[in-house]
């Protein structure tokens, strides 16, 4: 059986995945918060003692030797292919940026390769991100690729939504990222429910109830307005006049943020809308763009869970060796 390791790393969470190649099935995964951002800081705090490509290397390795464990199989020497945060100045090494446009096969990634080493006995690919004139993304753009390589029907033109810590609205035309722009709705909600005063007026409940949801719908509506720095003081005052509990506050404040992005979808979007989303964000964007009327195809959470792996191996597939299979090749 032939099989990969897929890295996906991420600024707040690290992802290794072991992938049969046949039918691109996850086998098994090994999830962590050891995102790059912490990783970083380990590095930091080591005062520099091994290089920083050495020292991230020998920690995939030790996410691969537990994930070994956890499946009880042996990796020795499997390749790994590596996207997201990981190529940035803070992650594995600094890898430029390819530019835009960029074609959605993947073929201007800027790529490089480590070969097997006596810090880590696995072939490594890592994977660049992409630019524009204002804005960058890594690791999105991998998950575009093979979000499209699922879609047989797709016409090459449309906005991909990805929501996360730093939310990315990627524009496609004719094939090509003609466009794309950040939106930091996640690491705001964190800031705002955990670090600012409104964190004493909210508060996260197990489960979603029809008056959160209530509350988030009349977040999604103001948030929609524009008027998001006069907006946000109202979750103090619901608490403080009992318009709302703290449960309830917390959805009013995520509605907030969600429809102050996603209203911005009217003007983003000239052609098709597609939510690529996992987990619990996958509900609440589909149900902020249900409220704002925004017309998306939802991708179901299992096709953009399989995104990143699909992207990753079309990228090495294509660059490296063109036609042949990478495994076909020498590297």
């Amino acid at each position: 059986m032939i099989q990969f390791l897929s890295c996906d790393w991420g600024t707040s969470s690290f992802r290794l995945r072991l992938v049969r190649v046949e039918d691109m099935r996850i086998i098994g995964e090994l999830v962590s918060e050891m995102g790059v951002q912490l990783a970083n800081r380990s590095y930091l705090e080591a005062g520099g003692e091994l290089a920083r490509n050495v020292f991230f290397r020998k920690l995939v390795k030790e996410a691969v030797r537990s994930l070994e464990h956890k499946l009880q199989v042996h990796l020795a020497e499997t390749m790994i292919i590596c996207s997201g945060m990981a190529s940035s100045s803070i992650g594995i090494d600094e890898l430029a940026y390819a530019e835009l446009p960029f074609p959605t096969n993947g073929s201007k990634m800027n790529i490089h390769f480590y070969g097997p080493s006596e810090e880590m006995d696995h072939p490594l690919f890592l994977l660049s991100g992409v630019k524009s004139d204002s804005d960058v993304m890594r690791g999105e753009e991998t998950q575009l690729i093979g979000i499209i390589l699922q879609r047989a029907d797709f016409s090459g033109a449309g906005v991909f939504v990805f929501p996360g810590t730093h939310s990315k609205h990627i524009m496609i035309k004719d094939f090509l990222i003609t466009d794309f722009q950040t939106y930091m709705t996640g690491e705001v909600f964190r800031l705002m429910s955990r670090s600012s005063i409104l964190s004493k007026s909210v508060s996260e409940g197990e489960e979603i109830t029809p008056d959160s949801e209530r509350a988030f719908e009349s977040g999604v509506r103001m948030g929609a307005r524009n008027n998001l720095l006069g907006n946000l003081f109202q979750v103090r005052t619901n608490d403080l006049f009992g318009k709302l509990t703290r449960n309830d506050n917390f959805h009013f404040l995520s509605g907030l943020l969600i429809g102050n992005e996603v209203c911005n979808l009217g003007t983003d979007a000239g052609s098709a809308v597609y939510l690529c989303a996992e987990g619990a964000l996958h509900f609440w964007y589909a149900k902020a763009m249900e409220i704002l009327d925004v017309k998306a195809e939802v991708l179901s959470p299992q096709e953009v869970r399989q995104a990143v792996v699909y992207g990753q191996f079309e990228i090495v597939n294509d660059t490296i060796n063109h036609e042949k299979s990478i495994f076909l090749g020498s590297f």
